[in-house]
């Protein structure tokens, strides 16, 4: 035994690089197996914690609604609610917290609420001071300034009450006013409230159907004494979910099952009163998308480590192969002096399992190692490192499959015959029938994988078979250029009579050297996976940022419940230059969604990825959608229009149009205009604060139809006495595309800053109706690819919202991704009625905004609804997002094995080629041509290698990206995923490898060259 461990130890020791090199891919196979399990919980925990703190607070949070019994005083009623709500809660729950809530009244025009709470002002943002004593408030500062309220003096409530909210039914408040002794603004985090839009503030509006939202201002935040003192009061209990580093799926499963012990329509009995859920919590979708993202996580790292343990094996095969290549004389030897088949056998795996035993400790180790460092980069920072049961049983049957092959290593070498090991030299044999049936069964795979992601009918969700295929395609087309360039070789080598020496010579030593061939295949497929890993996470990381950009089409995206013609107001207001801030929005619309953007501001403001448009930037994309002209800003109290009135003898009535605001018309009538030049002027207070000047109807009155025939001249049109900006230059005038209106026009035009009309009704009645703004019937837009076209053909039937005219195609948009019709928002709103319930608004804000800006956006009452790179984030934390960077690792990791088991080939095949060129030399082959010779035969195998792979990983990209949509198929807002290879990108690995491999080729050419002597031919002989 002594002895055996003395030769095993001199072999190890002379065999030092081919040792090395085994334990090293043995230590990394190991590794990876390790790694796979622990990454892939880690993800799923990691993507628990972040998923659920990047969801707002009110989706996975409680909030219940506690009514006490008849007598119970504020104190007791909090605490009771406290405790009925710990009750139900299970799992990681965060403290409770209670606001004291009054009925709703009939106040200030709109429906009111007082609330208490503890510590209000110290999680608010309050100018003025806090509520002490009874009657005092604080109030929303948007609200504030509507009703005229004044710091410290008396705000009377008991005002008009609109005939809507008068509807409702709600009581009067029992006390006439109210002391505002300071405002707040509405929180834009959700810290310290679990639903932030609470504290917001609700416009009236008008549906479609006919239904009415009154106006609501934001909470009355008071002292508990009012709250008494008002009548009828309850409790809101929120608790936020505690979202800690080591939060579990199963702990998230606790908590989804302690937010669904109340149901929503169940009072139920507690001590002090009932309990009711008064919130949004949706944990239990939380956790159907964790559920898909761990399976995606395991489909997906799986093969993405199975691949780096199969391009480790097959080199370590190479390795090990070589080494037992190196120890043939002495097996040959043991052979001829009768030692038995199974001690040549221990003989020849004594080293491998040598090798093996000292590797599998380091190989966990490592594996270990490389698990908490990619843990602690990538994932949620505190995040504990996991140690799956399936880690060790990964790892041992990494062990057995090395031990395997070091048994076919070993095999190859012992199965010869004596006179082949003695013979020095491996030449190409017919291949064993088991290795012809593995390597069909692997090109049968690989063509079945193939086929089927090619004939998929559509995008699908990411399954095993997507990071399957690169590792099958790599082995398929190592295979594909070992067989081809040795076939070549042996082709050229017959044609090459009277030819160049050295082509002879690296094409004969390809043909007859099976060394030679077999690194073709590992370094195939090490460059395989590096080019899939590589393309994937370039592609995939670019498309998240375009799926980012859809939920957030700017670097900070503002919720309102403003209008949108409000919004367009406020923005321009508080950033009149249009460099910081935009009003963008979305419309419902079956099979044809609308996405609204101040296209003005779109350049400077939004983010827009170049995959939205390709071959159209963000500049262009806005000349496309924008409106022949701009509607003019009216801003003052008192209108006048001067008319030159040609057509109406019984005299010319005018009806200016100004949008709506909450949900009604705004409009101004002039008149009557006798026959020649005239002013008239009317009261406009409504627009003190800027409002649009969208159309105007020259007729009857209050815009009714009338018997004209002649011309009309409108000029001067002017607020407070000064001309209105861009009123008539700029505007684009034209008679309103409404087919239901009887139009009097005949010809229109422009001159001398006055708008000339030719009207005539003939034997009917009519009237002259204009726009502003340039808006034809059909408005410019462009569509999406997964716009319907019997939409848009409804839509230009009269259904629906506006017609539209498609100009062009774009893959993707603000808000509606591909399924969505961009327009600006003067097409959409202009001289046009627009059902505001329809409408999701939003404010767009860019990076750097100043903070004055900001601040006046949080005091008319908007909370941040997401960032981008919040949405950035989110993706990026997904299970398939980590994934493709444990590829990147992979693809790194395999080719600096691929390269280390490149330096060790060619250092082990040094001597052999050293023989060969002394052999060359000796009979008068010069230097140089010894060289080339060398070189040429590197160059062919290494470059076939690496186009091989670079090939099948750029296939498999190709087919991969378009096969799937990274998690996301049912989404329709998602833009698709650009199946798009980079020409540059494979031009710069091309010549990196060529670097790398040219090098190698002329390394391995000099050492060969400079020691082939005839020295080497004795040396060889004795």
């Amino acid at each position: 035994m002594i002895q055996l461990l003395g030769a095993i130890v001199r072999g190890l020791r002379a065999r030092a690089l081919l040792s090395a090199g085994s334990v090293l891919l043995t230590v990394l196979a190991i590794g990876s197996a390790v790694l796979g399990p622990v990454f892939s919980e880690a993800v799923t925990n990691s993507y628990v914690v972040t998923r659920l703190q990047e969801t707002s607070p009110g989706l996975t949070g409680l909030s219940r609604l506690f009514t006490p019994d008849d007598g119970s005083s504020i104190d007791e009623a909090e605490q009771d609610a406290v405790a009925a709500a710990d009750d139900l809660n299970r799992g990681p729950w965060g403290p409770s917290v209670t606001t004291v809530q009054s009925e709703r009244f009939s106040a200030l025009r709109g429906v009111v609420t007082f609330w208490a709470r503890d510590g209000a002002c110290d999680v608010l943002e309050v100018q003025g001071r806090c509520p002490r004593k009874e009657g005092e408030v604080l109030m929303l500062a948007a609200d504030a300034e509507a009703n005229g309220a004044e710091l410290g003096k008396p705000l009377p409530l008991d005002i008009f009450e609109p005939g809507g909210v008068k509807a409702l039914g709600l009581p009067r408040p029992p006390i006439d006013d109210v002391v505002v002794v300071g405002t707040y603004t509405t929180p834009e985090t959700a810290t310290s409230w679990l639903i932030p839009g609470r504290l917001t503030r609700t416009n009236e509006q008008t549906t479609i159907n006919g239904g009415y939202t009154p106006y609501q201002p934001g909470p009355l935040i008071t002292t508990p004494g009012t709250i008494a003192a008002l009548g009828s009061w309850n409790v809101i209990v929120d608790t936020q979910l505690d979202i800690r580093p080591d939060l579990t799926p199963a702990e998230l499963d606790a908590a989804a099952t302690a937010a669904a012990a109340l149901a929503s329509d169940t009072d139920l009995e507690v001590e002090g009163g009932t309990l009711r859920d008064n919130g949004t919590n949706s944990l239990g979708d939380v956790v159907a998308e964790v559920r898909f993202q761990q399976s995606t996580a395991r489909s997906s790292i799986a093969p993405a480590v199975l691949s780096l343990v199969l391009v480790a094996l097959a080199l370590l095969m190479r390795l090990l192969n070589a080494a037992s290549e190196l120890r043939v004389p002495e097996l040959a030897l043991a052979s001829l002096r009768g030692v038995t088949a199974r001690r040549l056998w221990g003989l020849g795996l004594a080293e491998p399992l040598v090798i093996l035993l000292v590797a599998t400790p380091l190989g966990v180790a490592a594996g270990l190692g490389l698990s908490v460092v990619l843990v602690r980069s990538w994932l949620v920072p505190g995040l504990p490192v996991p140690l799956p049961w399936a880690s060790w049983a990964a790892s041992a049957l990494v062990l057995l499959a090395a031990f395997a092959v070091a048994c076919v290593a070993v095999g190859l070498v012992v199965r010869e015959s004596l006179a082949s090991q003695l013979s020095g030299v491996r030449r190409p044999v017919a291949a064993r029938r088991w290795s012809v049936i593995a390597q069909l069964t692997l090109v049968a795979l690989a063509v079945a994988v193939l086929g089927s992601k090619l004939s998929a009918s559509g995008p699908g969700k990411p399954d095993a078979t997507d990071l399957v295929l690169p590792v099958l395609l790599a082995v398929v087309a190592g295979l594909a250029a070992t067989k081809l360039t040795s076939v070549l070789a042996t082709w050229w080598t017959s044609r090459s009579r009277g030819r160049s020496l050295s082509g002879f010579v690296s094409s004969r030593a390809i043909s007859r050297r099976q060394e030679g061939t077999l690194v073709i295949l590992p370094i195939t497929a090490a460059i395989a996976v590096a080019v899939f890993g590589v393309g994937v996470y370039d592609s995939a990381a670019t498309w998240r940022t375009s799926v980012a950009a859809t939920v957030s089409p700017a670097p900070t995206t503002w919720d309102t419940t403003l209008t949108l013609s409000e919004t367009i107001a406020l923005t321009r207001r508080v950033d009149p230059d249009g460099q910081w801030v935009m009003a963008a929005a979305s419309a419902a619309n079956p099979g044809a969604n609308f996405s609204i953007v101040d296209s003005s501001r779109l350049a400077r403001v939004s983010t827009w990825p170049e995959t939205w448009s390709p071959g159209l930037d963000v500049e262009q994309v806005v000349r496309e959608i924008s409106p022949g002209g701009e509607v003019p800003e009216v801003t003052g109290t008192r209108l006048s229009l001067t008319v030159d009135n040609r057509a109406m003898e019984d005299g010319l009535a005018v009806e200016v149009r100004f949008g709506s605001r909450g949900g009604r018309p705004l409009k101004a009538y002039l008149g009557p205009f006798p026959e020649g030049e005239s002013t008239r002027s009317t009261r406009v207070p409504f627009c003190r604060q800027g409002c649009p000047l969208e159309g105007m109807t020259l007729g009857g009155g209050a815009g009714t139809n009338a018997a004209m025939s002649g011309t009309l001249r409108v000029s001067d049109i002017e607020v407070d006495g000064q001309p209105v900006p861009g009123a008539i230059d700029g505007a684009a005038w034209t008679p309103t595309p409404d087919p239901a209106v009887r139009s009097s026009i005949t010809d229109m035009g422009e001159s001398e800053g006055a708008l000339d009309l030719d009207v005539d009704t003939g034997d009917s009645v009519g009237m002259a109706r204009i726009t502003a703004g340039g808006i034809t019937r059909d408005r410019p837009a462009l569509a999406g690819p997964g716009v319907q076209q019997r939409a848009l053909a409804k839509l230009d039937e009269g259904y629906g919202l506006v017609p539209v005219k498609p100009v062009g195609e774009i893959e993707g948009m603000p808000f509606t991704g591909p399924s969505g019709v961009l327009v600006d928002y003067s097409s959409f709103i202009t001289d046009h009625p627009v059902y505001d319930n329809l409408v999701t608004v939003h404010v767009l804000e860019r990076d750097g905004t100043p903070k004055a800006i900001t601040d006046a956006l949080s005091e008319a009452g908007l909370t941040v609804g997401t960032t981008l790179s919040r949405e950035r984030q989110v993706l990026d934390q997904s299970a398939y997002a980590l994934a493709l960077r444990l590829y990147g690792v992979v693809a790194a990791l395999v080719l600096l094995m691929a390269l280390a088991g490149l330096f060790v080939s060619a250092a082990v095949q040094l001597p052999a080629r050293r023989r060969d060129a002394a052999a060359l030399r000796v009979v008068g082959v010069p230097r140089s041509a010894v060289m080339i010779a060398v070189v040429r035969e590197l160059a062919v195998v290494l470059g076939s290698a690496a186009l091989a792979g670079i090939l099948a990983g750029s296939l498999a990209q190709w087919v991969v990206l378009r096969t799937i949509t990274l998690g996301y198929a049912d989404d329709p807002t998602t833009p698709a995923l650009v199946a798009a290879i980079s020409p540059l990108r494979l031009v710069v690995l091309a010549l990196l490898a060529a670097a790398v491999f040219g090098t190698v080729a002329l390394v391995s050419a000099s050492m060969t060259v400079r020691g082939a002597r005839g020295a080497t031919l004795r040396e060889n002989a004795r």
